[in-house]
């Protein structure tokens, strides 16, 4: 956890590591501090296929999600929402915000013609603003 550039993503491989966590520990910590968002695509590609890509950082709806996998996130971390939800709702508001977050992905992938998590991927880069 805590990795935001390709010589700490490669160290992290070099130690073993199968998964890198892109995330900066809290983007509240610092303004000065580059957002997990703006390193993500930089260090999946650093990464290839030698470990998973796991994203962490300001994730509040389904086009963040379609977003980071468009980047090269092959998982994605939600804990504050989540969080929220859950002491507003228990389990039933956890599974609220899931099924919200899932239906923002799906309608993404909707508007973009994206059939799968793969196509996301691959063409979902296209989608984004530059």
């Amino acid at each position: 956890k805590g990795i935001l550039s390709t010589k700490d993503a490669e160290l992290a491989l070099k130690a073993g590591a199968k998964a890198i966590v892109v995330s900066n520990h809290g983007g509240r910590i610092s303004d000065s501090i580059i957002s997990p968002v703006e390193c993500l695509e930089e260090v999946s590609k650093a990464v290839g296929k030698d470990a998973l890509i796991i994203y962490d950082g300001g994730i509040r709806s389904g086009a963040d999600v379609f977003k980071v996998i468009a980047l090269g996130a092959d998982l994605v971390m939600i804990g504050r929402p989540v969080m929220i939800y859950a002491v507003g709702g228990g389990i039933q508001g956890v599974r609220q915000y899931i099924d919200k977050i899932t239906n923002e992905l799906k309608k993404m992938m909707v508007f973009t013609g994206i059939k799968s998590i793969e196509e996301i991927k691959e063409y979902g880069k296209n989608f984004l603003k530059k």
